[in-house]
Protein backbone atom coordinates (compact mmCIF):
# COMPACT_ATOMS: atom_id res chain seq x y z
CA UNK A 1 0.00 0.00 0.00
CA UNK A 2 1.49 3.39 -1.17
CA UNK A 3 -0.24 6.09 1.00
CA UNK A 4 0.42 9.87 0.27
CA UNK A 5 -0.76 13.43 0.67
CA UNK A 6 -2.85 14.86 -1.70
CA UNK A 7 -3.92 18.46 -2.39
CA UNK A 8 -7.54 18.81 -3.20
CA UNK A 9 -8.57 22.00 -4.84
CA UNK A 10 -12.55 22.69 -4.40
CA UNK A 11 -14.30 24.54 -7.15
CA UNK A 12 -17.84 25.43 -8.35
CA UNK A 13 -18.80 23.12 -11.17
CA UNK A 14 -20.24 25.79 -12.92
CA UNK A 15 -17.61 28.20 -13.94
CA UNK A 16 -14.47 26.31 -12.66
CA UNK A 17 -13.73 28.98 -9.58
CA UNK A 18 -11.30 27.96 -6.82
CA UNK A 19 -13.39 28.85 -3.86
CA UNK A 20 -10.78 26.90 -1.01
CA UNK A 21 -7.83 24.14 -1.00
CA UNK A 22 -8.03 20.95 1.34
CA UNK A 23 -5.15 17.80 1.85
CA UNK A 24 -6.27 14.46 2.55
CA UNK A 25 -4.52 10.80 2.03
CA UNK A 26 -4.61 9.02 -0.92
CA UNK A 27 -4.05 5.50 -1.16
CA UNK A 28 -2.04 5.08 -4.92
CA UNK A 29 -2.63 1.37 -4.86
CA UNK A 30 -6.27 2.53 -5.30
CA UNK A 31 -6.15 5.73 -7.04
CA UNK A 32 -3.04 5.36 -9.67
CA UNK A 33 -0.72 8.51 -10.49
CA UNK A 34 -2.42 8.24 -13.90
CA UNK A 35 -5.15 10.17 -15.97
CA UNK A 36 -7.93 7.39 -14.90
CA UNK A 37 -6.47 7.38 -11.20
CA UNK A 38 -6.79 11.05 -11.23
CA UNK A 39 -10.52 10.80 -12.46
CA UNK A 40 -11.82 8.50 -9.86
CA UNK A 41 -9.99 10.19 -7.14
CA UNK A 42 -11.59 13.26 -8.23
CA UNK A 43 -14.85 11.81 -8.19
CA UNK A 44 -14.47 10.60 -4.72
CA UNK A 45 -13.74 13.80 -3.37
CA UNK A 46 -15.84 15.61 -4.78
CA UNK A 47 -19.02 13.25 -3.72
CA UNK A 48 -17.36 13.07 -0.05
CA UNK A 49 -15.17 9.97 0.09
CA UNK A 50 -12.19 11.41 1.94
CA UNK A 51 -11.79 13.78 5.12
CA UNK A 52 -10.70 16.77 3.98
CA UNK A 53 -8.13 19.10 5.85
CA UNK A 54 -8.22 22.73 5.11
CA UNK A 55 -5.63 25.39 5.59
CA UNK A 56 -7.34 26.48 8.67
CA UNK A 57 -7.72 23.88 11.00
CA UNK A 58 -11.38 22.73 9.94
CA UNK A 59 -12.11 19.55 8.99
CA UNK A 60 -14.45 17.36 6.91
CA UNK A 61 -15.44 14.08 7.36
CA UNK A 62 -15.49 11.79 5.31
CA UNK A 63 -19.25 10.54 3.64
CA UNK A 64 -20.12 15.06 3.59
CA UNK A 65 -19.97 16.64 0.13
CA UNK A 66 -17.17 19.70 0.24
CA UNK A 67 -19.38 22.74 0.59
CA UNK A 68 -19.49 25.94 -1.65
CA UNK A 69 -18.60 28.10 1.31
CA UNK A 70 -15.39 27.48 3.51
CA UNK A 71 -15.86 25.69 6.24
CA UNK A 72 -14.39 27.27 9.77
CA UNK A 73 -14.61 30.61 9.07
CA UNK A 74 -17.33 33.46 8.81
CA UNK A 75 -16.38 34.18 5.19
CA UNK A 76 -18.37 33.14 2.06
CA UNK A 77 -16.54 33.45 -1.50
CA UNK A 78 -16.51 35.79 -4.17
CA UNK A 79 -18.96 35.60 -6.77
CA UNK A 80 -18.92 36.60 -10.24
CA UNK A 81 -21.09 35.60 -13.10
CA UNK A 82 -21.09 37.04 -17.08
CA UNK A 83 -23.95 35.92 -18.77
CA UNK A 84 -23.78 36.72 -22.34
CA UNK A 85 -28.11 38.02 -23.48
CA UNK A 86 -27.53 35.46 -26.32
CA UNK A 87 -27.36 32.82 -24.21
CA UNK A 88 -30.81 34.22 -21.91
CA UNK A 89 -34.05 33.18 -22.52
CA UNK A 90 -36.78 35.72 -23.96
CA UNK A 91 -37.51 37.85 -26.91
CA UNK A 92 -35.35 39.38 -29.22
CA UNK A 93 -33.01 38.84 -31.96
CA UNK A 94 -28.84 38.38 -32.92
CA UNK A 95 -26.73 36.92 -35.42
CA UNK A 96 -23.35 35.43 -35.12
CA UNK A 97 -21.72 33.65 -32.04
CA UNK A 98 -22.56 34.89 -28.90
CA UNK A 99 -20.40 37.25 -26.98
CA UNK A 100 -19.05 40.96 -25.86
CA UNK A 101 -20.46 43.65 -28.55
CA UNK A 102 -23.01 40.94 -30.13
CA UNK A 103 -26.06 42.71 -29.00
CA UNK A 104 -29.45 41.22 -28.91
CA UNK A 105 -33.21 43.12 -29.12
CA UNK A 106 -34.75 45.03 -29.43
CA UNK A 107 -36.75 45.68 -26.50
CA UNK A 108 -39.38 48.47 -25.61
CA UNK A 109 -42.20 47.34 -23.72
CA UNK A 110 -42.72 45.22 -21.02
CA UNK A 111 -43.24 42.16 -23.25
CA UNK A 112 -39.81 42.52 -24.56
CA UNK A 113 -37.41 40.93 -21.93
CA UNK A 114 -34.66 38.75 -21.24
CA UNK A 115 -35.08 36.03 -18.45
CA UNK A 116 -31.00 35.31 -17.46
CA UNK A 117 -30.37 32.14 -14.81
CA UNK A 118 -28.00 32.78 -12.27
CA UNK A 119 -27.11 29.34 -10.69
CA UNK A 120 -24.62 28.66 -7.89
CA UNK A 121 -25.03 31.67 -6.19
CA UNK A 122 -22.93 31.11 -2.94
CA UNK A 123 -25.45 33.10 -0.18
CA UNK A 124 -28.92 35.18 0.76
CA UNK A 125 -27.49 38.73 0.62
CA UNK A 126 -28.65 42.36 -0.40
CA UNK A 127 -25.13 43.36 -1.56
CA UNK A 128 -24.85 41.68 -5.24
CA UNK A 129 -23.88 44.01 -7.84
CA UNK A 130 -25.88 43.82 -11.14
CA UNK A 131 -23.74 45.21 -14.35
CA UNK A 132 -25.85 45.91 -17.72
CA UNK A 133 -24.67 46.01 -20.57
CA UNK A 134 -26.58 47.69 -23.27
CA UNK A 135 -26.93 49.84 -26.45
CA UNK A 136 -29.59 51.91 -27.93
CA UNK A 137 -29.63 53.50 -31.82
CA UNK A 138 -30.99 56.71 -31.15
CA UNK A 139 -30.19 59.76 -29.20
CA UNK A 140 -33.77 59.50 -27.37
CA UNK A 141 -33.70 58.35 -23.86
CA UNK A 142 -35.86 55.85 -21.49
CA UNK A 143 -36.11 53.68 -19.36
CA UNK A 144 -36.21 50.10 -18.50
CA UNK A 145 -36.95 47.85 -16.18
CA UNK A 146 -35.50 45.20 -14.12
CA UNK A 147 -37.33 42.28 -11.97
CA UNK A 148 -35.54 40.01 -9.85
CA UNK A 149 -37.16 36.41 -9.20
CA UNK A 150 -40.73 37.61 -8.38
CA UNK A 151 -40.21 40.94 -6.84
CA UNK A 152 -41.43 44.34 -8.16
CA UNK A 153 -39.97 46.01 -11.45
CA UNK A 154 -37.07 48.46 -10.61
CA UNK A 155 -36.79 51.12 -13.44
CA UNK A 156 -33.45 52.09 -14.97
CA UNK A 157 -32.66 54.74 -16.96
CA UNK A 158 -31.51 54.22 -20.33
CA UNK A 159 -28.78 57.00 -21.93
CA UNK A 160 -29.94 57.66 -25.95
CA UNK A 161 -26.10 56.43 -26.91
CA UNK A 162 -27.21 56.96 -31.07
CA UNK A 163 -25.34 52.93 -31.67
CA UNK A 164 -22.85 53.57 -28.88
CA UNK A 165 -22.83 50.99 -25.48
CA UNK A 166 -23.57 52.15 -21.78
CA UNK A 167 -22.72 49.97 -18.64
CA UNK A 168 -25.30 50.33 -15.36
CA UNK A 169 -24.89 49.50 -12.09
CA UNK A 170 -27.36 48.55 -9.59
CA UNK A 171 -27.27 46.66 -6.04
CA UNK A 172 -29.63 43.33 -5.81
CA UNK A 173 -31.02 40.88 -3.33
CA UNK A 174 -30.46 37.53 -4.51
CA UNK A 175 -30.87 34.17 -3.06
CA UNK A 176 -29.03 31.30 -1.72
CA UNK A 177 -28.45 29.02 -4.89
CA UNK A 178 -30.29 29.50 -8.73
CA UNK A 179 -32.39 33.03 -9.33
CA UNK A 180 -33.73 34.90 -12.49
CA UNK A 181 -33.23 38.35 -13.32
CA UNK A 182 -35.60 39.45 -16.31
CA UNK A 183 -34.80 43.21 -18.01
CA UNK A 184 -37.29 44.52 -20.22
CA UNK A 185 -38.29 47.31 -21.99
CA UNK A 186 -40.76 50.23 -20.27
CA UNK A 187 -40.19 53.17 -22.21
CA UNK A 188 -38.80 56.04 -24.55
CA UNK A 189 -35.82 54.52 -27.11
CA UNK A 190 -35.64 50.74 -27.34
CA UNK A 191 -32.38 49.26 -26.49
CA UNK A 192 -30.48 46.16 -27.19
CA UNK A 193 -29.11 43.74 -24.83
CA UNK A 194 -25.04 43.06 -24.64
CA UNK A 195 -24.78 40.95 -21.39
CA UNK A 196 -25.25 41.21 -17.34
CA UNK A 197 -22.50 40.52 -14.84
CA UNK A 198 -23.16 39.91 -11.38
CA UNK A 199 -20.45 40.03 -9.09
CA UNK A 200 -20.46 39.99 -5.08
CA UNK A 201 -16.76 40.35 -2.94
CA UNK A 202 -15.56 37.63 -0.21
CA UNK A 203 -17.17 38.43 3.38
Amino acid sequence: MAIGTQLVRIRRTSDGQEIYQATTTRDTDVYPLNSAGQAAFEAAASAGGFTLTLDNGAVIPAGTRPPLIKPGGNTTPPFSRKIQAEDAAGTGTYSGAPGDNNVRGPYTSSGDYLLYAVSDVPTTASNYILTIRYQTNSQTPGLASIIINSGSPVDFPLEGTDGGKRMYSLTISLNAGSNRIRIQGKSGTSFYQDYIIVTRPAT
